[in-house]
This record gives structure tokens, sequence and C-alpha cells, in this order.
């Protein structure tokens, strides 16, 4: 592990917790890489997680007609997949198989890629920080949409960005694969 990724993951919980009340900012720092966003990557176990965090991860609320209809899931997490907030990361979500991070997403302007790509850019934006590293298919919701796959060397994790009809990036997400492409989160 470099220093600098070590300082990151030491670091950025403490600073974070120096942070009081009000809507928390995105840390500069605080980019989405092929293994979703720092500290709290894919592969960790929830309690190395929320260590690395500094707070626990909080279930995420189910919109009020699913919570009724669903309340096993709601306990549990379909089939063991469940969704968490971190709340000094806003905007975040981290998906969990069973007990481990398998990805981490967000539909906030406020954080970027480690190439700098954020929501609101443009898929010419995301073409030019990737080049040939990115990977394009049709949207499955959206007539123009698209979904933007940079795959890290050894393939076992991905960077997913989805754009709309108007050619905006609207998600960001990075983690293992196969989760990181289900664009449903845990399907």
């Amino acid at each position: 592990m470099t220093g600098r990724r070590l300082h990151r993951l030491v670091w950025t919980p403490l600073l974070l917790l120096g942070a009081v009340g009000g809507a928390v900012a995105a840390p500069a720092e605080a980019r989405f890489s092929f293994q979703g966003l720092t500290p709290a990557i894919a592969g960790l176990d929830r309690a190395k997680a929320e260590a690395a965090l500094g707070q626990p991860l909080q279930l995420e609320p189910l919109p009020a007609g699913r919570a009724a209809s669903t309340p096993a899931a709601a306990a549990s997490g379909a089939a063991g997949c469940q969704h968490r907030q971190a709340p000094q990361q806003p905007g975040v979500r981290y998906t969990l198989a069973g007990d481990v991070i398998t990805r981490a997403e967000t539909r906030d302007a406020r954080y970027a890629t480690i190439s700098g790509v954020r929501v609101g850019d443009s898929l010419a934006q995301a073409q030019k920080a990737y080049g040939k590293r990115l990977s394009t298919g049709a949207h499955p919701y959206f007539a123009q949409g698209k979904v933007l796959t940079v795959y890290s060397p050894d393939r076992r994790f991905a960077l997913v960005m989805e754009t709309n009809d108007q050619g905006r990036i609207i998600t960001l997400r990075g983690g293992r694969l196969p989760e990181v492409g289900w664009l449903e989160g845990c399907s």
C-alpha cells in the first residue's frame, strides 16, 4: 500500500470527524475509483469500513410504500443485499452483500471520479477523460442513454457511469464485478 493511499485511509476519517452539524461537503480526496469511494471501498467488511469512516454505516430507509409491503426485506435486505449510508458522505449509497461492501454509488455532483468526471458532466467529457479504456453500451431505461464502464486492469472491479437521453452523467459507481454492473443495486 502506498504512503499516499495509507495517508488517505488513516487521515480522511479523522478529518471528517471534525465536521459537526449541517450539510457536509464531499472531501476533496473522496474520489470514485474502480473500488468505489475511499475510505470504505469494495471488499471491506462492514466493521472495517465503519472503522475507516469513523462511524457506523446506517441502513438506507426504504420508500414508504415499499417499507410497508416488505418488512422482512427491509430488515435483512433481499437475499442478503442491503443499502447503507455514511452521514459524512451525503448522497452516497453503499451496497453490501451479507456484511461486505460490493459497491458505492452517487447521483450527487459533489463527487468525482479520479479522472475528474462527475454527475452532470457530458458523455463527451467522460470519453475525453477515459479514452479507449471506456466501454459504451446502451442504457435499458433511456432511448439515447448509455452505460459507460472502465474496468480495472485485473477486471475484478469497474467504474460505471450512466447517462440520460441528454448525454449527461446521472450516476457514478465503483465496485466489484458483477455487482457494480447491476443497475438496481441488488440485481
